[in-house]
């Protein structure tokens, strides 16, 4: 529904248990007539063929400034793609989805710095075969690698509503507790997250400081 976003791609080839995108999208695919748009959607560009990504930056380099809004997959970030999307002036976000992929992770912001943009943003998904402390963890890490990080909370396929679901290893309080904060790093910086109060009344969250 926003005129200035668009999809070249739908579908992701990866199938990881979290995601809801095989399930609504299908088959991974490329759209050979996307129409041009500066805000792309597209839940896993990186897994598009060379020829198709050359498309769609050409595309593209009509805009002053172009924001791939979903996370790119860091193992598939290469020098050959840095060098391409760095035509653009851009935005480049990454999902940092387990903490096995650290490196990865690391390996391609680092090239992203060099060849393409440092306007990176990083999603932390939280409340999947986690714990708080490997949550905190990243979230942490992606903050001293100059970052601030945007924590997104496991929604399962069956749940009623929105954040109905709590793993095991969470507590509720504890899944929104660090929600809030890591959500809001521009008003929250000067607090250490271990001195941060949370309480729920109600009508809103407050943080107490």
């Amino acid at each position: 529904h926003n005129p200035s976003a668009t999809f070249t791609s739908r579908g992701c080839p990866n199938g990881c248990q979290f995601c809801a995108v095989p399930k609504l999208e299908g088959e991974f695919r490329e759209i050979s007539d996307f129409r041009p748009a500066p805000i792309i959607c597209d839940n896993n560009f990186t897994a598009a063929s060379r020829k198709h990504q050359e498309r769609v930056v050409d595309k593209l380099k009509v805009f002053p400034v172009v924001d791939f809004n979903q996370g790119l997959e860091s193992g598939r970030f290469t020098p050959e793609l840095a060098d391409l999307l760095g035509n653009l002036k851009c935005k480049v976000r990454f999902a940092f989805d387990h903490v096995n992929f650290e490196s990865k992770v690391k390996a391609a912001i680092d090239l992203c710095r060099q060849r393409t943009t440092k306007d990176i943003g990083i999603y932390v998904l939280i409340g999947f075969n986690d714990t708080p402390e490997d949550a905190r963890y990243r979230l942490e890490l992606v903050r001293s690698w100059g970052i601030d990080p945007n924590p997104m909370r496991f929604q399962s396929l069956d749940a009623i509503k929105k954040n109905d679901y709590v793993s095991p290893n969470w507590s509720d309080v504890e899944l929104k507790r660090m929600m809030e904060y890591y959500s809001n790093l521009r008003f929250f910086r000067p607090i250490p997250y271990k001195d941060y109060e949370y309480r729920e009344d109600d009508r809103k969250q407050i943080a107490l400081f």
